[in-house]
């Protein structure tokens, strides 16, 4: 008999320096309802568990676009391979405790570089050569303000194959609400609270030149922001 783990709750990671989100909420025994947000676009996910495995797809409701999803369930790690026109997405998430509380510095410890005020675009692509290729390019930004708070900057993505084509646009403009950033030590820094709790995330250490900003995350993932001037 094989006796599934239960797979609800919150899930927080990083994909190339960019947090990525997700919630399951359970719909039965065995299946699973919820939403995967990868900074870029938001999934809907469908999936069913069996022992430690999760199986199902994520789906982007605005183009269509529809990824398969297996995940592996080891303590509070779950290792997602999301695919995508056979090209294999790898994401390492972390299941978050409901009583969990992470511990931030005190407001009057935090420093913001002022070379990191502005809006940051990163930009994204997945290309399939196999049979029924296609690609499909992103584009992220966030603006970050100097007094801390985070804003979002909107977003585009647009796919296409050998004789079709799709795109899809987020206005941006609005507060993140919890959201803040700060650097210490030529590293950045974002942290959130939600319902009374507060988690540190290190999105890596940071270099800035020419408008351009090289994030190197803890496993060594470099990823490349540019600043757009508006």
């Amino acid at each position: 008999m094989v006796f599934s783990q239960d797979f609800s709750g919150s899930y927080e990671g990083s994909y190339e320096g960019a947090p990525v989100r997700m919630q399951l909420n359970k719909t039965n025994n065995h299946s699973y309802e919820g939403i995967l947000d990868d900074s870029h676009n938001q999934y809907k996910v469908t999936a069913t568990s069996s022992g430690n495995q999760l199986t199902g797809t994520c789906k982007e409701q605005n183009l269509g676009v529809q990824l398969t999803l297996n995940g592996h369930l080891q303590g509070s790690a779950l290792s997602l391979k999301l695919e995508f026109w056979g090209t294999l997405i790898p994401l390492e998430l972390q299941k978050k405790p409901s009583n969990h509380s992470a511990s931030a510095p005190h407001q009057d410890q935090r420093q913001r570089d002022p070379a990191l005020v502005g809006k940051w675009v990163r930009q994204s692509n997945y290309n399939s050569s196999g049979f029924g290729q296609g690609n499909m390019a992103t584009e992220t930004s966030l603006v970050l303000l100097a007094d801390g708070q985070v804003a979002d900057g909107g977003s585009r993505t647009v796919v296409g194959g050998s004789s079709w084509s799709g795109s899809s646009s987020k206005q941006g403009g609005s507060i993140l609400p919890g959201l803040i950033w700060y650097t210490q030590n030529r590293q950045l820094y974002l942290q959130i609270t939600e319902h009374g709790q507060t988690q540190v995330q290190l999105l890596g250490s940071y270099y800035v030149e020419n408008q351009n900003m090289l994030v190197t995350g803890t496993d060594g993932t470099k990823v490349l922001y540019y600043k757009q001037i508006e």
